[in-house]
């Protein structure tokens, strides 16, 4: 759901020395995005691309200890963020080789949120394997019950959350998008009681399907919406999507539905913010284990 955000940090990111995405039926959009903005990720199976990424670990560590320094850090330019990560690596040189690991989970995994909390937490649990540390791109409902957050603070490495300014964790997509969780209420009190709905454009990607009305994404939300009291439409506008159906698709949802559109503004600061302080936590790890 938050497949632009995602795209956008790091495309921010010039300290990205390599990305891989796990491939999936889910990654290939992604990617697409990815490349509009010039990045040449590497995809991979997740069955490949685990033990990959360990190999190549162990072996930055291994060449790392034999080696004299004028090597060191050229070796550890190849160590991984969601992985062994950067490279602070030599006092002298404090210029980090960055690597990401992406793995985006299926959008239809918040139907329910008890399947969605268990593949977060799976997931995580491999990507911890290989990780300094690992940032969930999830609102609350990725990981709401106590017992999923106590489970993912005992991974292996640290787990970081996305939180608006007043360092709340975000209530979900629509949270991350607007803001924060304050204009998110604010944004909902302004309907005056009337029932809405939050747009992005992941949540209307769906109709980019040449036949929505027949999804069963169509099928399960129209059970909600036939009820006259969803009459809003609170269309998120960013300049940041990628998405150039998002405005008809608005339009569109909005007809279906007899909604009136309210155009409303948003910001990839919560993204870019959450992802940054990840990666100085992260960096201040590697750089203590020196």
């Amino acid at each position: 759901m938050l497949e632009d955000e995602l795209v956008y940090v790091l495309s921010k990111d010039p300290e990205i020395k390599r990305l891989f995405v796990v491939e999936n039926r889910n990654s290939f959009r992604f990617v697409k995005k990815l490349k509009s903005e010039n990045l040449k990720p590497f995809m991979f199976p997740s069955d490949r691309l685990y033990p990959v990424v360990s190999e190549i670990n162990r072996e930055s560590l291994r060449e790392s200890l034999r080696e004299p320094p004028g090597n060191f850090s050229r070796k550890f330019s190849i160590i991984p963020f969601c992985k062994k990560i950067y490279d602070f690596i030599l006092r002298k040189e404090k210029k980090q080789g960055l690597t990401v690991v992406v793995n985006l989970l299926r959008k239809e995994l918040h139907s329910n949120v008890d399947t969605l909390q268990s593949e977060v937490y799976l997931n995580a649990r491999e990507m911890s394997k290989i990780s300094n540390g690992i940032l969930l791109f999830y609102g609350k409902c990725g990981f709401s019950s106590e017992k999923m957050k106590a489970e993912l603070q005992q991974l292996g490495c640290p787990v970081y959350f996305l939180r608006d300014d007043g360092r709340n964790i975000v209530d979900d997509c629509i949270s991350v998008a607007l803001g924060g969780n304050e204009i998110y209420t604010k944004m909902m009190l302004s309907g005056n009681g009337k029932g809405a709905i939050y747009a992005t454009p992941m949540v209307l990607s769906d109709l980019n399907e040449t036949n929505y009305k027949s999804s069963e994404s169509y099928k399960k939300i129209r059970k909600y919406l036939i009820s006259p009291m969803y009459s809003l439409l609170f269309k998120i506008n960013n300049q940041n999507y990628k998405d150039v159906n998002f405005h008809r698709n608005a339009s569109e949802f909005a007809k279906i539905f007899n909604m009136k559109i309210i155009n409303v503004n948003g910001t990839m600061n919560i993204a870019i913010n959450s992802y940054m302080e990840a990666k100085t936590a992260i960096c201040k790890s590697i750089e203590k284990s020196f």
